[in-house]
C-alpha cells in the first residue's frame, strides 16, 4: 500500500510539472489531473490537501531536479564554460518539447497569483539556482578561465536571465536568437 501511494504522490507530481510547463500554474486545475490520471479529486486532495501544497511540492521536484544536474555538473573534469555548457543543454533537454518552457519561468510569470508559501519556495529555488551558477564563476575566475566584471551573483543572474530569456525568445524567433545570445555571453564572461 505504502508503495502504491508513493508512486500516486509521484505521478501527481509528474503530471503537474508537466501541466505547469505547458500550461502554467494558474491553468491547471485538480480535475485536469484527476482526468489524466484516471482518479478522483479526493485522491490528490489526500497527498495534496491545497493546490499550493502542490505547488510547494513542484518547486521541491525542480530542486531536486537541480541538485541531480548541479552534482553531476560538479563531478565532471573539464573548464567552467564546459560545466555552464552542460548546465544550459540539461536545462533545455528539461524545457523543452512539446510547447514546453522552463518551469521556473513558468512560475515566475505566475508570481502575482501565487500563494505565499509557493512564493517563498519559489524564491528559493531562484536563489538555488543562481547561487550554483555564481559558485561556478567564481571557480572559473579563480582558474583564470573567466575574467567577467563585477560580482559572481550579479554576472549569474545575468548569465540565467539571458539564457532563459533566449529560450523564450528563440520559441518565436527560432534557434539562431538563442545561439547568438549564448555565444555573446560566452564572449562576456571570457572577457
Amino acid at each position: 500500500m505504502q508503495v502504491r501511494l508513493k508512486n500516486r504522490k509521484e505521478q501527481i507530481v509528474n503530471l503537474g510539472l508537466e501541466l505547469l510547463q505547458t500550461r502554467g500554474f494558474e491553468n491547471f486545475s485538480y480535475q485536469d489531473l484527476a482526468r489524466e490520471l484516471g482518479i478522483t479529486k479526493a485522491s490528490i486532495h489526500h497527498h495534496f490537501p491545497k493546490k499550493a501544497d502542490l505547488g510547494v511540492a513542484l518547486c521541491e521536484a525542480i530542486q531536486d531536479w537541480h541538485e541531480h544536474q548541479f552534482k553531476k555538473i560538479s563531478a565532471l573534469q573539464g573548464t567552467v564554460m564546459e560545466k555552464l555548457d552542460v548546465y544550459v543543454q540539461g536545462n533545455l533537454r528539461f524545457a523543452c518539447g512539446e510547447k514546453k518552457i522552463c518551469p521556473l519561468s513558468s512560475l515566475q510569470a505566475d508570481i502575482a497569483s501565487l500563494p505565499d508559501g509557493m512564493k517563498k519556495a519559489l524564491k528559493r529555488l531562484d536563489e538555488h539556482e543562481l547561487n550554483y551558477i555564481a559558485d561556478l564563476l567564481d571557480h572559473g575566475r579563480e582558474a583564470g578561465e573567466l575574467t567577467f566584471e563585477g560580482d559572481s551573483f550579479s554576472q549569474a543572474t545575468l548569465f540565467v536571465l539571458a539564457f532563459k530569456g533566449a529560450m523564450q525568445y528563440s520559441r518565436v524567433h527560432g534557434e539562431k536568437i538563442f545561439e547568438a545570445t549564448m555565444a555573446q555571453m560566452r564572449l562576456q564572461l571570457a572577457g
